[in-house]
């Protein structure tokens, strides 16, 4: 089965039409795992699960987010049931920093980073007491400093067991370690773009099949031929595409064993 394993279709970018764009998933017959930002969306992704097959929700706040509203365990354990199969995306926004987003241009960037990291903990201890996987999102942008290596080396200290660097950017080196010590990464649309994405498509070339997932991370990232589009789930087969192209194996075999990979991450049925 197909899935895109990282989609905001809770997000306001589909308020006028998600009803549309949710269909062409259920026509194809794919799975979606719709992930939360904040609280409100995070409750919206649990919602949609009720209402269509085969989608699923994370539920967590995303670090830009961590001076938008307090990230209160109780709350989010409140929407925990049978339809939530992750907690996040949780981790650091290095990227965002640096560009001293509206929240963030009035502080010191040690205490940003410093918030970023108790709320990521926080999430941590609530995927260890519910036995969840944990999306992690990382991005690079601060000088002397490897996002993916630091929050690797937080996981690997708290326990988690299951986890997937979600939209990965990183280095070949250090997605190899991230999954020699069991994890996963998210290969999107960026991997099908014409430029100035080398290392990507090694890295979707090298890294074992058995440790991928593919996402869209809709309404961004879109694949090409849609490049400049508003993103959709339905694209994610874009980037299963590429992934084969550059192994040089079928797409099926891509779409297959990444389901599976889905699968074992997020105990899906």
């Amino acid at each position: 089965m197909l899935i895109d394993t990282h989609s905001h279709l809770n997000f306001k970018a589909y308020d006028k039409d998600r009803d549309q764009v949710i269909a062409r998933c259920q026509e194809k017959g794919m799975a979606v795992i719709n992930v939360g930002a904040q609280f409100q969306t995070s409750r919206t992704a649990i919602e949609l699960c009720d209402d269509y097959n085969n989608f699923y929700a994370p539920v967590g706040l995303h670090p830009i987010h961590v001076y938008d509203e307090d990230f209160e365990i109780k709350d989010y354990q409140a929407l925990i049931d049978d339809r939530v199969v992750a907690v996040g995306e949780t981790g650091y926004d290095f990227y965002h920093i640096t560009l001293k987003r509206d929240n963030f241009k009035d502080k010191p960037q040690d205490e940003i980073i410093a918030k970023q990291k108790e709320v990521f903990l926080k999430h941590l201890d609530l995927a260890l007491e519910n036995d969840l996987a944990v999306i992690l999102h990382g991005r690079n942008g601060i000088e002397g400093r490897e996002v993916y290596s630091e929050m690797l080396d937080i996981v690997k200290e708290k326990g988690i067991k299951r986890a997937v660097f979600h939209f990965y950017s990183g280095s070949l080196e250090i997605g190899k370690k991230i999954t020699e010590a069991g994890y996963y990464i998210g290969i999107d649309g960026p991997v099908t773009f014409k430029k100035n994405v080398e290392e990507l498509q090694e890295i979707a070339k090298l890294i074992p099949l058995d440790k991928i997932l593919i996402e869209t991370d809709s309404p961004y990232l879109t694949p090409e031929p849609h490049r400049g589009e508003r993103n959709e789930s339905i694209y994610v087969e874009h980037v299963a595409e590429k992934i084969a192209e550059l192994r040089g194996i079928s797409k099926d075999e891509v779409i297959e064993q990444t389901w599976q990979n889905a699968k074992n991450l997020f105990r899906l049925d």
